[in-house]
């Protein structure tokens, strides 16, 4: 059998930020709780962007207390932050997405807390990970992780369900396809190369699935950026280094010192990891550009020419994009760090505003929500949001995501600074 110390990618130095929890053999308390920040913080806003997805901003609007619409004259200063951190609100699927929807929820009017395929996929990276320790089989590779999207389908919490198994095989048909690629198939009818998936555009597929893995690598960037890229079998192009990124910077957040009365010199500590984690060099392949360089600048570029002004930031976006269809892994991307930058990362704020663009919020809100559940722990968010979401998470899928948080960090302790994903 394979064992954590068997991994062969564990030799080189991270750039940025590590600290003594990520070098001991037991996560820490802090840890502990920023870990659950992170998947609290994915959970809920993948759940509060989801019954507006791609919803008509007209339709929206008739929603109680909707997202604002911004003039072009209104500022984003304290009062108006404020106010932005009270108009969140977890709803409920019932107004505009009663209907269950494979790569939406998957509940007939669905409750508040309710999440979509953007946690789901995170659910099949915990799957996977529970069934390599279980068998003794470190370190997780992608072979691993391909047979894990074809066998979540088949636990009892979805097996049981009718429903469920029909809406499975329908969101689930693109990844399996190039699972079964990976895992050596090749029946034309049930294999297809994983360079086909979306017409091999880079998607946010990695920053669905893969944001979990940070926990596993707290502090050490070149580790976790180098496990989701190797377990992104799904991206495609820049996505596999923009997603793989932001995986690392997300590792490098939940360990970071946190002055919440300047949180600017953490996230400036978490921008530097990301625009430095860079293991294989994309930043040096001539006459290029890297993506993570190219789409954090775009960020702050639109954020410093808004001058405060979120409608501004939200036309300018909308240009940027307009020919997207608004799930392309540099879309959420860009749209996350400048919703925080705008908002001088109060992280409420930011999470709203998140949502207030339109288009596919639960995408977006799921990658703020990583990051300052995983800067700020999970007291961040209000009490009755983490019973719904974590009610709606053990009714729907039979998931504890407590339970799920001491395992990621249990996995930490067990790495040891060791990669645990094998380079193959």
């Amino acid at each position: 059998m394979a064992c954590l110390a068997r991994s062969t990618l564990g030799a080189a130095a991270d750039p940025v930020g590590s600290t003594s929890s990520a070098n001991s053999s037991q996560a820490s308390p802090d840890l502990n709780a920023r870990i659950l920040g992170l998947l609290l913080g994915t959970a809920l806003g993948d759940a509060l962007g989801g019954p507006i997805e791609f919803q008509p901003r007209e339709a929206v609007q008739q929603l109680p207390s909707p997202p604002a619409v911004w003039r072009d004259d209104q500022i984003l200063d304290a009062p108006a932050r404020l106010a932005a951190r009270q108009r969140l609100r977890l709803r409920g699927y019932q107004d505009l997405r009663p209907t269950p929807e494979s790569y939406g929820q998957w509940n007939t009017n669905a409750l508040p807390g309710t999440v979509t395929d953007d946690t789901r996929h995170k659910l099949i990276l915990l799957h996977a990970l529970h069934q390599t320790r279980q068998a003794d089989a470190w370190p997780l590779d992608r072979r691993q992780f391909a047979q894990a999207h074809l066998d979540w389908p088949k636990q009892s919490a979805i097996a049981l369900r009718p429903d469920y198994i029909a809406l499975a095989q329908d969101w689930l048909e693109e990844w399996q396809f190039a699972a079964r690629w990976i895992l050596g198939d090749r029946k034309p009818d049930q294999a297809k190369p994983p360079e086909r998936m979306w017409q091999g555009l880079p998607t946010c597929s990695g920053q669905m699935s893969l944001l979990p893995i940070a926990a596993i690598h707290a502090g050490r960037p070149d580790h976790a950026y180098r496990a989701a890229y190797q377990l992104g079998f799904f991206d495609n192009g820049f996505g596999k280094d923009l997603n793989a990124a932001l995986v690392a910077a997300l590792s490098l957040a939940l360990t970071v010192p946190l002055d919440p009365a300047q949180p600017g010199t953490a996230w400036r500590t978490i921008l530097e990891t990301l625009r430095r984690t860079d293991p294989y060099d994309y930043g040096r392949i001539r006459w290029t550009t890297r993506a993570v360089d190219r789409w954090l600048d775009l960020a702050m570029r639109l954020v410093k020419d808004a001058e405060r002004r979120p409608a501004r930031l939200f036309a300018a976006l909308e240009r940027e994009f307009q020919h997207t269809t608004k799930w392309e892994a540099q879309v959420p991307f860009t749209v996350a760090f400048a919703c925080l930058a705008i908002a001088d990362y109060d992280p409420l704020a930011a999470l709203q505003l998140s949502l207030e663009w339109g288009h596919d919020t639960d995408s977006y809100a799921q990658v703020v929500g990583a990051f300052i559940g995983a800067l700020h722990g999970p007291n961040l968010f209000p009490a009755d949001w983490t019973r719904s979401v974590t009610d709606r998470l053990r009714v729907d899928f039979g998931t504890d995501l407590a339970a799920e948080a001491r395992f990621l960090a249990e996995l930490h302790a067990l790495a040891g600074g060791r990669e645990i994903v094998a380079e193959r």
